[in-house]
This record gives C-alpha cells, structure tokens and sequence, in this order.
C-alpha cells in the first residue's frame, strides 16, 4: 500500500526571515521583531502593492494575503514590511525537501510551501508513521519552522487533509483504504482546483468532497470540465497521479542518527566507517559491488552536506570506502553538529565472490589494487580527469585506439558507428580496395604488420618523392629537413569503412601505408593519401 507525506509550511517565508534574522542580527531586522510585532511580505501585482505574507501578529490584526497594503497599513499603521523574495523562499524549500530526505529518498517541494515525500516501506525504520511523523515535527519545531502534516494513501488526500482539516492537530494520519471517508467532510477547495471552478461548485451547493462522490462524473465534467472528474479520482487513488522525486533514487542506502550531534573530524570518520561496513553487508548478501555512492550529512540546522565518489570497477570492501570518504571529510562543514549521516549507493553493478587471505598477490588481487590506486585518484582529481586506452575494432589506425573514462564500460565495440561486430577489413595487395570479410579481429591483429605505439594527431604533412606508383618515397622532406630513404617496407593498403557514416569508398580517401628507414637509421610510417593517376594527386 501506497502511503504519502505531505508537509504543509503554513508561514513559510515567515519563518525562513526569522531563522535568517536569528542566523545573521546584523544584517536582518532581529528575530523578536519578526515574530512579535505585526509583520509581513509585500509583492507587486496588477499595479498594486499586495500582502504576500504575515506574522502571526498581523495575522491577529486582521491582516491576511492578497490585501492591499494600503488597506492593511490603515488596519495597522505600525505594521513592518520587506519585500517579498519568491526566488530566495523556493530556493531554501528546495533544501529542506533535500534535508527531508533522511526520512525517505523520494522527497520533492510542492507549490510554495509544501513538501512531499513519499514514505512507503519507510516508516517501519521510525517505529512506525506516527513515530516518523512526530520526529519530523519535533526537529522543524526545534529549527523554528511551523509545520502541519498529513499521511494518507494519495498525495492528493495528503495535500487535502494537511491544507484542509479543521482540527487543530499538526499530525494527521489517515488509515490505510480509508481516504473517502478522511475526504468527505473537506472542502472542495481541498482538490487543488482554482477559485473560479471552486466557486461555481459552491453556487451549485456542492462545498464539499463528499458532495460529489454520488455525482456522475460526466455531468461534472460538462459543468466544470474534466479537471474536477481528475482532481476527484487522483484523491481517491483511481486515478495514478506521478511523483517525480527532487532527485535521483538511490539503489541502496543506510542511516545512521546519533544521540548527539557530532562535529569532530574523527567522529564523522568512525561514522563513514560504520555506514560503509554496512552497506558492504548488505551488497554481500545481494551479490553486488557499488559504482557510484554519496555520502549525507545532515546538519541540526537544516543544511545538508554531502560527499560524492565514483569507483573505476564495484568493490564491497570496506576498508577501501571509508579511506576514500576519509580524504574528502575536511570539506565537510558539520556547523553545530551533524545529527544523521546517510550513505546512498546510486549505482550498483554484479561482484562475484572474491578468494582472499592466500600467501601471494592472485591476478584480481592485482586489478583491485590498481582500482584502488584510481579511486584514490579519482577520489581528488575527479574521475573525468583520468583515462585509459580502449582498442577499437578498426584498420583505421587512427581510429584502433581512443581514450575513454577510466570508468566506461568495456564493450569491445566501436561506439560512435554501426553494429559492425562482423564487418572487418582485409589488407591486400596494390589492386583493388580491401573487401569486408567476416574473419575475427583478434585473428586480423595478430597477422597485421607491427605498428606504432604513437602517431601524430593530426597527421603531419611530408613532401615525398617515389618513382613507380606503387613504390615506397626515396625522398621526403619533414619539418624543413630532407630524409634519404635506405630501406622501406609497403605497401600496406586501407580502404575506408564504408559502412560507417560520413565514409566514402574514394580514391582520395585510400590509404597506402610504408614503414622507411633513413640513412641515419631513423624509422618513420609514412601514407600516401589517395592513388596515383587519379584526378587529384595524393597527399603524404
């Protein structure tokens, strides 16, 4: 069963101003100021100052949002406003649906004060939803921020219930299968719909949800259109309404929450530690090895910390993780405290079982200890700046070897073209252009004339000189200095890949390779670009 959390910030900028003011006094108006005298947001509309937002106070005087500030300063003529600052307000609702990640990772902000988190298979980790429920309002209460909250079994009854119910409780939870009956006494503004349909559904004396579960849907969608119909089924879990978490879900995670909060350096490694043996044991039992992990610290003021890494294959030890989140924990700032600690695979792939403990060093034992030497690196130069050589199945030499990730996946293919597992090309002689045979690349390698370990890239001009068409340069002339050729082996004909894109089966584009030696025992592989005799002369 599905069950949903919905967070209802009822003076949302209100209180982010006042925990700002506490933070900073001197450059904000101070705390008190904010919570005791009548305050509020203003924001320009329609040509007119308007009321976003009021304290508590105000609230009492009569003031509320949408007033006319010209209205609400002759209710209150001492009444204190700022400006209003939607930006800044979404931004820090932004973090605390990220700081509410520590009940359940599929968490996201809604409208302008309103947090959703799904908590489905969650709160049995809390002692159960009302245990998870009276946390989360213990600890907003503690950082000063006025909450109101529901569960039910849809978003749309979560949303209803925590924006809607006239009791006074902060904690609503609706039982399993029982969202008709936690709706019927709301209204239907409670359906999220907008003030004009909620109007006209009032003037027909439908004010409540309940009204409308015995009205038939086509009716209500030729009176008022097929958004109440919708709004109506996503409330009462007929109808899927999608969640899209604020991030990427991680496969696996563990949690750790300490008794106090913790800052000391060593304390925050004793945790990483803790966390990563965990979730080692649980990859072990799974057969799985982690790629891609970051680690949470959340702050007792709200912020959220976090540590990100990249393995170059998966591993489950231990020892290797935490070493590797102990170099990046002094970029940590644990502020006054760290008080949960969430460590989160996101990327998870197949590890097989490993034999250790032998006298010796295995050939994987050797492989982990260079993944654990590019870890290391990777770990604080980044992944991306480290790559390896990957073959590629060419003739092309330029396009025998790339560098890739050191991460990437090794497929043995040559992404950027077509599926040409089967398509090789053959050497031949001085005739025609080399013909696709279906004979393996690895054979092809190991009869193929030995080439160099480095080119130049781009390759670099040469001016040759060659008697017959098919005989290698006597002479040749690089970088302003003259070479006499006095032995020369060639040539080794390449044809272009025709099957690939952007290929052209062309005179100029025939390749007739020769490894030359100089009169000074200098060696050089050359190419003649293009056949001779053809309408444009080659290139080398």
């Amino acid at each position: 069963m599905r069950r949903i959390l919905y967070l209802w910030l009822k003076h949302w900028p209100i209180d982010r101003l006042r925990r700002l003011a506490a933070i900073s006094p001197g450059r904000n108006r101070s705390a008190a100021a904010v919570e005791t005298a009548p305050f509020a947001t203003i924001a320009d509309a329609a040509g007119q100052r308007l009321v976003a937002a009021v304290n508590r106070a105000a609230a009492a005087a009569g003031l509320a949002p949408g007033m006319p500030l010209a209205d609400a300063l002759s209710f209150v003529p001492a009444l204190s406003t700022a400006l209003a600052e939607p930006d800044k307000d979404a931004a820090a609702l932004h973090r605390l649906a990220e700081w509410c990640g520590r009940y359940s990772p599929w968490t996201a902000p809604d409208s302008r004060d309103g947090v959703t988190i799904e908590i489905t298979g969650c709160a049995h980790l809390w002692g159960g939803e009302e245990a998870l429920a009276g946390d989360l309002i213990a600890r907003l209460g503690r950082q000063g921020i006025t909450a109101r909250l529901a569960i039910a079994d849809t978003l749309g009854a979560a949303c209803a219930l925590a924006r809607h119910a006239a009791t006074g409780e902060r904690i609503l939870i609706a039982p399993p299968r029982a969202t008709r009956a936690a709706l019927a006494p709301l209204p239907v503004a409670a359906l999220r719909l907008d003030p004009m349909t909620v109007q006209g559904l009032r003037r027909v004396g439908l004010k409540r949800i309940g009204d409308l579960y015995a009205m038939p849907r086509a009716a209500l969608a030729r009176r008022f259109g097929e958004i109440v119909a919708r709004r109506l089924d996503q409330a009462l879990g007929d109808l899927a309404e999608p969640l899209s978490p604020l991030s990427e879900t991680p496969a696996r995670r563990v949690r750790l929450s300490f008794a106090e909060p913790i800052a000391a350096p060593a304390d925050l490694a004793l945790a990483a530690e803790r966390l990563a043996r965990d979730l080692v044991t649980r990859l072990a039992r799974e057969g799985m090895g982690a790629r891609r992990l970051v680690l949470a610290c959340h702050r007792v003021d709200g912020c959220v910390e976090r540590i990100a890494l990249g393995t170059a294959r998966p591993t489950r030890d231990p020892g290797h993780l935490a070493a590797l989140f102990k170099e990046r924990l002094d970029t940590v700032d644990p502020g006054l405290g760290v008080e949960d600690m969430i460590l989160a695979a996101f990327a998870v792939e197949p590890l097989g079982p490993e034999q250790t403990g032998f006298a010796g060093v295995a050939a994987s034992e050797a492989a982990g200890n260079v993944a654990a030497l590019i870890d290391r690196l990777g770990n604080r130069l980044g992944l991306a700046a480290i790559t390896r050589i990957e073959t590629r199945q060419s003739h092309i030499p330029e396009r025998a070897a790339v560098r890739v990730p050191v991460n990437a996946e090794t497929d043995g293919r040559d992404k950027p073209g077509h599926d040409d597992q089967n398509l090789r090309l053959g050497r031949s002689g001085p005739g025609t252009p080399t013909v696709p045979t279906t004979r393996r690349f690895d054979q092809d390698m190991r009869i193929k004339p030995p080439r160099p370990v480095r080119l130049f890239d781009p390759p670099e001009p040469v001016v040759a000189t060659w008697l017959l068409p098919d005989d290698p340069p006597f002479h040749f002339t690089w970088r302003r200095r003259s070479h006499r050729v006095r032995r020369a082996d060639g040539p080794e004909r390449i044809a272009p890949e025709w099957w690939r894109p952007g290929s052209a089966l062309a005179a100029t584009a025939i390749r007739d390779y020769y490894r030359v030696e100089d009169e000074e025992g200098r060696r050089f592989w050359l190419f003649r670009a293009g056949l001779p005799g053809g309408d444009r002369p080659p290139r080398w």
